[in-house]
This record gives structure tokens, sequence and C-alpha cells, in this order.
């Protein structure tokens, strides 16, 4: 990767965007990569031109790993990098001209987020059925420490909402069980708050911290709050594996949950079903938005589903000539 690549991702990461820069990493080493094979091996010196051919390899030539086309919403992501990193050359007196100011993005169909998110039931389902897998071990042996570190996570991220490289960044030192709140030091680049946690999840992670967490720990000297399996830190794709292998067990355990098997399980579907179960609760959306971090109250919309019996209830109730 060319030296002047390095250098903005470090500066995006020394601004607390420590996700954004590896994202912006990935796609300038893909970016650079095929600069070399076109003969440009200085990325200062290409033309609007040359990224709208970079443009059209992505959208019609390159292929993900399972052998279709990229989907649109990730050469949005890839060609934004680009966009940031020369528009960060401009402003560094590096360039004199924005070569990718002109590039426009694919514009993204825009989806109803919440068309993933859990009932209370199903949510109630998944946490059981992860308690089940601890209970199959003695308490204090590792792999009992290692299914409670699981019911932790997934309680800690219905219970709160946050986004899955948060909560895989909180620390011992967040947490605090007194006043049953966490935390966040940063967020998407954001600075920190602290957000209160529902009194069961805290519970919870109590229990994991005093008892199961020492236990996974004892190879590492560091306060991540949850331990990886070979590293200090658990990682983004095992927490990915935990949700999918939870949710298999889980439709198999409880086949009165016919909708269950037909959902997307993800990491950002959990901080969806912490939404909607809000809103359910009667949660106002302006709060939600708040306990979102969301900036605009039309992204914390998309996260919440209508129901047509919720509109008809709200017109009964709501209507003076109902």
């Amino acid at each position: 990767m060319h030296e002047t690549m390095e250098q903005f991702r470090k500066h995006v990461e020394m601004g607390g965007r420590e996700g954004t820069a590896r994202s912006h990493g990935l796609a300038l080493e893909q970016y650079h990569g095929w600069l070399l094979t076109k003969g440009i091996s200085n990325p200062l010196r290409v033309t609007t031109e040359d990224i709208k051919q970079y443009q059209r390899w992505l959208a019609e030539e390159y292929r993900a790993l399972n052998k279709a086309l990229l989907q649109q919403s990730t050469q949005a992501t890839r060609l934004s990098s680009l966009k940031s990193y020369y528009g960060w050359l401009m402003r560094r007196g590096l360039i004199f001209t924005d070569v990718a100011r002109k590039i426009v993005l694919p514009k993204i169909r825009r989806s109803i987020t919440a068309k993933d998110h859990l009932t209370l039931q199903e949510v109630t389902a998944i946490l059981q059925t992860q308690m089940k897998r601890s209970t199959k071990f003695v308490e204090g042996s590792f792999r009992w420490a290692r299914e409670l570190e699981g019911l932790c996570s997934l309680s800690l991220a219905i219970a709160c909402g946050r986004r899955r490289r948060s909560l895989l960044d909180l620390r011992t030192g967040d947490l605090n069980f007194e006043r049953n709140e966490v935390r966040i030091e940063y967020e998407k680049g954001k600075p920190g708050r602290v957000l209160p946690v529902a009194q069961w999840a805290m519970s919870v992670t109590k229990k994991y911290v005093e008892s199961a967490r020492p236990i996974l720990n004892f190879h590492f000297e560091n306060d991540w709050l949850f331990v990886g399996e070979r590293a200090p830190q658990m990682s983004e794709t095992y927490f990915s594996r935990l949700i999918f292998s939870i949710h298999r067990e889980t439709v198999r355990q409880n086949p009165d949950l016919t909708e269950l098997a037909s959902k997307h399980l993800t990491p950002h579907c959990l901080r969806v079903s912490f939404a909607s179960l809000l809103f359910r609760g009667g949660c106002n959306i302006r709060t939600i938005n708040e306990l979102m971090d969301h900036e605009n109250l039309t992204t914390t919309a998309r996260y919440i589903p209508l129901q047509l019996d919720d509109l008809r209830s709200a017109c009964r109730n709501a209507h003076p000539r109902s």
C-alpha cells in the first residue's frame, strides 16, 4: 500500500475511528493493487478517468469470495474510501485537484432494517438456549466459562443495543454494577457516554466478570470484557459465529417459533431488536434515538416496525372521532 494511504489510515485511526480505519485500509489496499496492474505505482498521479475505470471494474468484473458480483452497498463503501482519501490529500496540499470529487456512488435502495428484528418470545428463547448450554458443564470449568461469556455478550447486546464493535471494545472498568450503567468510550468516532442497562443483563455480566472471566483470561493480562479464543479480545468473527450457532440451536429446540427459522440473525439484528422491544414497551422514538446514538430520527424510524394492528390501535385510542 502506498505510504500516503497508510498515513491516511493512521489519521483516521488517531481520530478514534478504528473500525472506519480498518475499512479504509482494506479498500485502499485493493485499489492500490488494481492500480499496479494498470502500471500506475503512484496514486497521486491518477486521473478521474482512472477512478471511473476502477469503478467499472468493481461493478462489472470483480468477484467476491462466493464468485458473485459485489453488491452496490459494498461498491459504494469502497468508493467512499477513495473519495475520503483523495479529499484528505487535497486538504493536506499533496494534490492540486480532487480527482475523486466527481465520482458518483451507486444509489443504495433503503430497506426497512427492522425486518429481521426479534420478538420478545424469540429473545427469551435465545437467552434460555444459551443458558442451557452453560448448565451442561461443571461450574468453574473452561467450557462453562466460555458459554457464560456467550450468555453475557448476548445479554448486553440485547439489553443496551450497542454496535458490534462498541460491544466488543468494552472493558471491565466500563461497567458500573451499582448503578446498572455501562460507559461507551467511542462509537463510530463519537466521544464516550454513559448508558443505562437492564438489571437482569448486569446481573449476568457480574456473574461472568467475577466467576468466568478469570478462567478465560489466565493467558492474558488485559481488561477487555470479552476474551478471545487465542487473543486477549473476542473477535467480530467469533461473535458472529456464536449468534449463528445459538440461532440454529434455538430453532431446533423451539419448533413453535415458526418465524424465527426464516430470520437472518446478525449482531446488527440484536441492535434492531433492542429498539423494537423498547418501542413495543411504550418507549417514545426520541428516547430510542438517544439510546441508539443516531444522528437523525429517520434512521431510528427504520429500526422500528409499525404493524397494521398498531396503527389501528393508535387510531382507536387517539382519534377524537374513533
